[in-house]
């Protein structure tokens, strides 16, 4: 009986020291707001903002772009240049202090305008101590979330204007300044000016406290929603409303009860009072213009207050034209379309309510060719998407609730160059405590195809995705993905639960069977390959790589069901190695049959796993592939391998595959050769596997 070699298992573990020293915030394109400040006040000039400069590419791509009639005539002045005395942040700073400018991002500032209410909040994104007098030198600094980092952004303080005024934000105090420095950090943090135009309240309400956001449609909303929005109060939650418009011409048209149509209100507030024998629930809403309020039932000046005890009058009346009003809960639901909430993270100071949120997340990427599958529509890709395993902790007669929320990275930015958010969603299946166990992809792929979603949301062109759930205790999958496959973007997924949890990435072992290194069986027999050897091989005896590809090219001629690129010279340098087992470069006969065993077994795997007969394969089609050869891959050495071996469209063909093969043997050969104890398991540092499987 043939010798089988051992297999080999490779343990990866997180480099600990990698974490160690990193800033809790980082400077936003290595801008350090401190050394740039220090080096202005000594030489004694004001900071010019090369990454964001004060010119056309910061105001926009179309409609402020260069040659657009909406930005004749803008200068960008500094606020000395507009006022006498300015002011960072006035000492009687108030919420209505904030005013749009020429850009549609009322979305920003209801966001912007919350934060005051929160001085807490209000200081992580506007870090105090900033003046236009103590160390002046034109450089001012925000913090803002972007997909698990607190970022530092600097910018300078030249501002566009327009006749002396400012363009866009500015402040209804005309010597204050920081809503406008705070708008200016924003846009270049999502690429210019014009990338705000047109959002959601919920996304700044993320970048400004690293929360997480959720989406609820009012006309279909959950009985108990008055009790989630109580709830959310008590959580410090930031919440908003809007309502639908159908077209752009109905964009800020005022309905006949006072209500600004396509904007976005924030909610401040709740309160249940006792009117004629019953509990009337009440919502606290603040218009960001300061003006142009509710004029229906609890408004300002309606009657109804009469009805109500002085205290409770006292408390809760608000009577001055300020943005402000109370709006019965059934008026806001028939009103409003869209409630947004933003659920704080429990490790903001200003969380100090007794049942914070447990909070998990991660970050990934959706790569064509890899693991870009779609949704379930797309039977054949959809198993090969990011996968997530949430173990929801508890009692087992009790649900509890879950917030799962998607978001995908930096397509605002990309505005400019023509893209914009893709469509994405998430769905989420209950699975049984074994699921976790599945070690190869087959098994997954035959698993999902079976699975049922218990939840699904919508798929719809945002940045952010939540869903909220009530779950009994048990193992959950969720399943991030695009709509359409083969679409990339890198992602978050942040799962928030009121009990414990846990979260990890679905993935396979790494590991080569044993087979990998045994010679297989061959068709031929040893005396009529040792014909073909010595014909071959010239008068040395041996095969060397030229040799080995003049092979390769005149076999594969032969078979229509192979594409290939014409077999390189390091494919055939590599393949060589994985054989030559006396170092000489070259192979003798036992070492040429070894070789050309395997080449035989890999060519009849790549036809039995091109399932489609396309001549090249698929990522689905080669994971299975790789896995009948003896390798189990995880998922980052998959992408490594797709990016590398695949072509434009992320396929394989033969040539690419045997080198991708033969790369894998010669990989976990090195891995067997460090197994010392020779138990089959060695130990690597995630980041010491990833450079011993690179081809750099």
């Amino acid at each position: 009986m043939a010798f089988t070699p051992s297999p080999i298992t490779v343990r990866l573990v997180h480099d600990e020291n990698l974490n160690l020293g990193k800033r809790n915030v980082d400077p936003f394109l290595g801008q350090d707001y401190r050394t740039l400040l220090k080096e202005c006040v000594q030489k004694k000039h004001l900071f010019e903002d090369p990454q964001f400069p004060a010119g056309p590419s910061s105001l926009g791509y179309n409609q402020l772009g260069p040659w657009s009639p909406e930005t004749r005539g803008i200068k960008w002045k500094r606020p000395q240049e507009i006022v006498p005395s300015p002011q960072f942040i006035s000492d009687d700073m108030k919420w209505t202090d904030i005013c749009q400018g020429q850009l549609g991002n009322c979305w920003f500032l209801a966001a912007a305008a919350s934060l005051t209410i929160y001085p807490l909040l209000l200081e992580r994104v506007v870090p105090p101590q900033q003046s236009f007098t103590k160390d002046y030198a034109g450089i001012f600094h925000f913090q803002f979330w972007q997909y698990g980092q607190w970022v530092d952004v600097v910018v300078d303080d030249r501002l566009p204007t327009r006749n002396g005024e400012l363009v866009f934000v500015h402040s209804a105090q005309k010597t204050e300044f920081w809503p406008a420095l705070l708008e200016k950090a924003y846009a270049k943090l999502n690429g210019s000016y014009e990338a705000l135009n047109g959002g959601w309240l919920n996304e700044a309400f993320v970048d400004f406290t690293g929360g997480v956001d959720e989406s609820v449609d009012l006309k279909a909303a959950p009985q108990s929603l008055f009790q989630i929005i109580q709830k959310a109060v008590e959580k410090r939650s930031l919440m908003g409303a809007s309502i639908n418009i159908t077209d752009q011409t109905e964009s800020e048209m005022r309905t006949p009860e006072g209500l600004v149509k396509g904007h976005a209100y924030s909610i401040i507030g709740v309160a249940e009072v006792e009117y004629n024998g019953r509990k009337i629930p009440l919502l606290r809403l603040r218009n960001p213009w300061g003006q142009v309020e509710w004029n229906g039932p609890w408004s300002d000046n309606s009657s109804m207050w009469s009805e109500l005890d002085k205290a409770t009058r006292k408390t809760l009346q608000v009577t001055c034209e300020d943005g402000e009003f109370w709006m019965q809960m059934d008026d806001f639901m028939r009103c409003f379309d869209t409630l947004e909430i933003c659920s704080l993270t429990p490790d903001l100071a200003c969380c100090d309510y007794a049942h914070p949120w447990n909070a998990n997340s991660f970050e990934g990427t959706w790569v064509r060719g890899h693991n870009a599958g779609g949704c379930r529509n797309y039977t054949g890709t959809f198993w090969s998407n990011p996968q997530f395993l949430v173990t929801v902790k508890g009692d087992e007669k009790n649900p509890c609730t879950l917030l799962a929320s998607l978001l995908q990275k930096d397509r605002r930015k990309a505005r400019a160059t023509g893209r914009d958010f893709l469509v994405i969603g998430f769905e989420i299946y209950k699975v049984p405590e074994k699921f976790g166990d599945l070690s190869l992809v087959s098994q997954r792929a035959t698993a999902i195809s079976s699975l049922i979603p218990m939840a699904l949301t919508p798929y719809i062109a945002k940045r952010d995705v939540t869903g909220r759930y009530m779950l009994l205790p048990g193992q959950y999958l969720i399943i991030p993905t695009t709509y359409m496959p083969q679409e990339e973007s890198s992602f978050s997924l942040r799962v928030f639960t009121e009990t414990q949890h846990t979260l990890k990435e679905v993935d396979c072992k790494v590991k080569a069977e044993g087979k990998v290194f045994q010679e297989s069986e061959l068709r031929m027999s040893k005396e009529e390959l040792r014909k073909h050897f010595m014909r071959l091989s010239g008068g040395d005896q041996e095969i060397s790589p030229e040799e080995l590809q003049t092979i390769l090219v005149q076999t594969t001629s032969k078979h229509a069901h192979l594409k290939t690129d014409g077999f390189s010279i390091d494919t055939c340098l590599q393949l060589v190695g994985i054989a030559d087992r006396s170092g000489s470069g070259k192979l003798n006969f036992e070492e040429f049959r070894h070789l050309w065993s395997k080449i035989k077994e890999w060519e009849h795997t790549f036809t039995k796993y091109d399932c489609d007969r396309s001549g090249t394969m698929d990522v689905q089609e080669l994971r299975l592939a790789l896995e009948a050869a003896g390798f189990q891959l995880n998922n980052k050495l998959v992408e490594q391998l797709c990016v590398t071996y695949g072509n434009d469209l992320r396929r394989v063909d033969f040539d690419s595959f045997l080198s991708c093969l033969a790369h894998l043997v010669g990989v976990f050969d090195k891995c067997r050769k460090m197994d010392q104890d020779k138990d089959g398991v060695i130990t690597l540092v995630e980041q010491q596997w990833l450079r011993m499987t690179s081809l750099q």
